[in-house]
């Protein structure tokens, strides 16, 4: 495997540890598989993301009450940001009527048309695109990374984001998509390099995604059988299931093309400058 870009790879790609970061910050819950706390992540500086402040994942639809009752108790959850769509949203609403007292705010990163290939729709979400899709699904996704960060709706939901993270004094906000895995693994990514957290560091956490999620790609590969499209789809399948450095890197190298660069991004196109960093830090570093 090249290691810059992933291509050589099949099956899910696997993190390097972070000291001080226990199994990648993972929440265990009955009902979602990918919920992690960023608590302890490290700073270039030497400090570390405080706990109980700043959790991703995905979906909240299959929470269990005990599951709701650790989020809000355990973690300290306040706030939620949903960045899926208005239909991906009606099909698997998160248990809002459950979570008195949590607020919510949505914020899709982008349109209906490009949910399917990226596995952030769900299994009807796959099964719809790839009746259709008949193209190359890892350069489609790596298209896809560059349009969440420099797309419309891309720009207005993360700058929007971090609006909601600069005035939230106190309590969690949990931010997720379906999987937790593309949309929600870009807004992680942008907060942590905010934050001052190392590259290796982030690249380490984008790709432990691919520790929680093997068992949900092993169902939807089952599904596409039983469904026959396995037979008539020439694509690679895990291009859609797991988190690759290639897909990370393309949004990397579109923002340094279009901007100059994440610091140059989160400054022009976010509002996320220097003051508002050092604000961040304040926040969410300790």
């Amino acid at each position: 495997m090249n290691d810059m870009d992933g291509r050589a790879q099949t099956g899910p790609v696997l993190p390097d540890e972070i000291p001080g970061f226990a199994n990648f910050g993972h929440i265990t819950l009955h009902g979602v598989r990918n919920t992690r706390d960023l608590g302890g992540l490290p700073t270039a500086d030497g400090k570390a993301i405080a706990p109980g402040r700043l959790i991703r994942s995905g979906d909240l639809h299959k929470a269990t009450d005990e599951d709701i009752e650790l989020l809000r108790d355990g973690h300290g959850l306040a706030r939620v940001v949903d960045f899926r769509t208005a239909a991906e949203r009606e099909g698997a609403p998160d248990p809002q009527d459950r979570m008195q007292g949590v607020s919510f705010s949505d914020l899709p990163v982008f349109t209906e048309a490009a949910v399917g290939i990226t596995h952030e729709g769900g299994a009807a979400g796959d099964l719809a695109a790839l009746r259709e899709f008949t193209g190359n699904a890892r350069e489609t996704i790596r298209g896809l990374y560059r349009t969440c960060l420099l797309g419309e709706e891309g720009k207005e939901a993360y700058r929007a984001f971090f609006r909601e993270l600069l005035a939230a004094e106190d309590g969690a906000t949990l931010w997720h998509c379906t999987e937790g895995k593309d949309r929600a693994g870009i807004g992680s990514v942008l907060v942590e390099y905010a934050l001052g957290v190392p590259m290796a560091y982030i690249r380490a956490d984008y790709l432990a995604t691919n520790l929680f999620v093997r068992g949900k790609a092993e169902e939807i590969l089952d599904a596409l059988g039983g469904h026959g499209l396995l037979r008539h789809v020439d694509l690679d399948i895990d291009s859609i299931f797991y988190a690759y450095p290639d897909y990370l890197y393309a949004a990397l190298e579109a923002v340094e093309q279009e901007c100059g660069g994440l610091d140059a991004y989160l400054a022009a196109v976010l509002g996320v400058g220097d003051a508002e960093r050092q604000r961040l830090r304040e926040l969410y570093v300790e």
